[in-house]
């Protein structure tokens, strides 16, 4: 069986900050700094990524997003040619779906999701999602710290309902680690305590009637799973994991309830492919629920 991937979480452009037009430059190259992200990776995942100082990861973060425009992504996915989709999460403020979709037009591979426009009213922010999801978003992305609204928000409920009703997943980020340094001003309207695990499972258990994706987890897989015990709705990808936690995931989980995702460009196509290769090598079928047909069934498509 030949191996064929879709990326079921990555991004696209700056997702820290308003404004920042970075998705559509071009020749954006890698600049020069702390970057603690590249030890992990080459770990195959293996070593913690903690710093001594917390400063250069969210730094290193920021830096890496606003290198990785739609021109660098082609040139990473023409490298890996396996990978033939890939789901782009938008996060509002900083992003539209309007951005992402344009993005899919011109990289065919790109899956756009959609996010929610909190400011909006809240009728005025549905019918926004149903226009999105009709122009061909495949679900909804909940960013939790970022977007600085918590899971059990009326707003989220009503976003959450649209999705719903199309039969469509929600994704939403799961992890109380913080994105800006003290002294951004960001920091001070944002809330990683809002995505703590405890409150991501009881926002699962309110919604047992869609499927869920619960970003990251299957880095603590241990953790989750006595959390989410009687929860059939829920999945979880593989950012950043390597290949005995996602052997571990598959084994707690179930091999349908596993993605392989990269969180591209925080992960990378080329280490997190090469962990899913070691993870399944002598179980193909297994390999290809988590590499695609897993993600592929969610979202509707033909693979």
């Amino acid at each position: 069986m030949a191996k064929r991937i879709i990326d079921s979480h990555a991004h696209i452009g700056d997702i820290f900050h308003e404004r920042r037009n970075i998705t559509f430059k071009t020749n954006i190259k890698k600049g020069d700094y702390e970057d603690p992200f590249i030890d992990c990776e080459r770990s195959g995942y293996t070593v913690p990524l903690i710093p001594k100082k917390v400063e250069d990861l969210i730094r290193a973060g920021q830096y890496r997003s606003w290198e990785w425009t739609l021109e660098n992504l082609t040139k990473e996915l023409d490298e890996h040619p396996e990978v033939a989709g890939i789901v782009m999460l938008p996060i509002w403020p900083n992003q539209t779906f309007e951005e992402h979709l344009a993005v899919s037009k011109l990289e065919p591979r790109v899956i756009p999701f959609t996010s929610c426009a909190f400011d909006m009213p809240v009728g005025e922010m549905q019918d926004k999602l149903r226009r999105d999801i009709a122009l061909g978003a495949k679900g909804l992305k909940l960013h939790p710290t970022i977007q600085n609204v918590p899971l059990d928000d009326a707003r989220v409920d009503a976003a959450v309902a649209v999705f719903r009703e199309a039969d469509l997943p929600v994704l939403t980020h799961c992890g109380d680690n913080p994105y800006y340094t003290p002294d951004s001003p960001h920091s001070r309207v944002s809330t990683p305590a809002y995505s703590e695990v405890s409150r991501v499972v009881d926002f699962c258990r309110r919604w047992g009637d869609v499927r869920i994706i619960v970003a990251h987890c299957c880095g603590y897989v241990e953790t989750f799973y006595p959390m989410i015990q009687g929860l059939s709705h829920v999945y979880t990808d593989t950012s950043m994991c390597s290949a005995a936690r996602m052997r571990r995931g598959v084994e707690l989980l179930g091999e349908d309830k596993i993605l392989f995702g990269t969180d591209v460009p925080f992960g990378s196509f080329h280490y997190s492919i090469a962990e899913l290769d070691r993870a399944f090598p002598d179980a193909p079928e297994v390999l290809d629920k988590v590499a695609c047909t897993n993600i592929a069934s969610l979202l509707k498509l033909r693979v």
